[in-house]
């Protein structure tokens, strides 16, 4: 057993982690939505930061960690394609975590303490936390596809099928906000 073998071992087991934290936190969430249950739903928004601070934010950033020692470690180059959008899907996916899961989630819980579940800015808030969550497993799936194939920028069968991928979750997320928005203008008017 090697040094290599026991950073990629570390490194996969930790996203595994992380996806699968991500993964059983989105079920529960359509869980909550299908079951029509604000309790669960409330409950899981209360739990978001918790989760951040203890199981999202420390696995993404060993995975980083573990994935930079893999690189210097191994026979890779930080100039490769593949490594480069890794990076860069772990950046997205960590400023869409911090930036937006997050704060969203807060204000939907600071919305259920002051109008109740039921409240029609509390159906927003679910459909753009829905929203963020299918773009955030999308793309970890995607940097999961980038890190299996190693693709060149000659695959562009590779590369294409991730980039659909990411570009419908992200259409999701516009007619996420849309729809809120919309809402907003009629209950105003």
């Amino acid at each position: 057993m090697s040094y290599y073998e026991i950073l990629l071992f570390l490194h996969i087991g930790v996203a595994a982690i992380w996806f699968g934290g991500a993964f059983l936190f989105f079920v529960l969430f359509q869980r909550a939505k299908m079951a029509r249950d604000p309790q669960l739903a409330q409950g899981l928004g209360a739990h978001t930061e918790w989760m951040a601070k203890r199981v999202f934010i420390p696995s993404s950033l060993a995975v980083l960690v573990l994935g930079i020692l893999l690189t210097i470690e191994g026979p890779w180059e930080f100039d490769q394609l593949w490594i480069l959008l890794g990076l860069g899907g772990m950046a997205i996916t960590f400023v869409l975590g911090v930036g937006f899961i997050e704060p969203t989630a807060k204000k939907m819980h600071g919305a259920i303490e002051a109008h109740g579940p039921a409240h029609p800015e509390i159906a927003r808030y679910n459909r753009r936390l829905e929203a963020f969550g299918v773009l955030d497993l999308t793309l970890l799936v995607a940097i999961i596809w980038d890190m299996v194939f190693k693709p060149t920028s000659d695959d562009l069968g590779t590369l294409l099928i991730p980039a659909l991928a990411l570009a419908a979750a992200g259409f999701y997320v516009f007619r996420a906000y849309r729809a809120g928005s919309s809402e907003v203008a009629t209950t105003t008017a």
